[in-house]
């Protein structure tokens, strides 16, 4: 699996539809805030962007992101995009604190089974793991 990181519009599709030679119409995708897959269209799918976005919706849902990332890896995807979100303020709202460290979590296990990570800024991809 390829994981590719970095903050909000930075160039991690573009490097995912690179990478892979897929067109967008292959990936299941989640963006915490606007259009997105539900969970169930990530679960079998190749490639994956937005992971992050799914995090948030199983939070929501009062379930166990750890057990969802966990069956993701299980159906062993080629490739994943996640935003960065720990950065910055943190915020007040229990649940956004909640949210940034599941997220974190959810980024240290897709990285540790990753052949490969990339982390992207200004549209630079900079390989930091494989």
């Amino acid at each position: 699996m390829i994981l590719i990181i970095g903050g909000a519009c930075q160039g991690k599709t573009a490097l995912a539809r690179e990478l892979s030679g897929m067109g967008e119409e292959q990936f299941a995708c989640c963006q915490a805030d606007g259009v997105t897959d539900g969970v169930t269209a990530a679960l079998g799918k190749r490639f994956l962007t937005g992971f992050h976005g799914w995090i948030r919706q199983i939070l929501e849902a009062g379930e166990d992101p750890e057990e969802f990332v966990r069956q993701i890896l299980r159906e062993d995807p080629e490739l994943v995009t996640m935003d960065e979100v720990g950065c910055g303020i943190v915020p007040v709202e229990r649940l956004e604190r909640d949210y940034r460290e599941a997220v974190g979590r959810a980024g240290q296990l897709l990285a540790q089974n990753a052949s490969q990570v990339f982390r992207v800024i200004c549209g630079i991809p900079v390989r930091i793991k494989g």
